[in-house]
């Protein structure tokens, strides 16, 4: 999980950033299903951010905002720990 944060952090600029970082994404919700317990606030902004990073396909920019909004909340979890 640290390390998605990390890349979603600082993402790099390049077209194929969404292709690249959906995974990722979705490893982030792969983790919380089998390991975490989070609240349901912070589950309600990773699945809107979700939402968003869908919408932003096509859109570097956009893509690489909605990357650093999710590591903002990644961030958070940790914090709850």
């Amino acid at each position: 999980m640290a390390e998605i944060k990390l890349y979603f952090l600082d993402p790099p600029y390049t077209f194929k950033i969404h292709s690249y970082a959906a995974p990722q994404l979705d490893e982030v919700f792969n983790i919380l299903e089998k390991y975490g317990t989070c609240s349901a606030s912070i589950m309600d902004s990773l699945l809107v951010l979700k939402t968003s990073f869908a919408e932003a396909e096509g859109n570097v920019d956009k893509t690489r905002r909605v990357m650093k909004d999710i590591a903002g909340v990644i961030n958070g979890l940790n914090r709850m720990k």
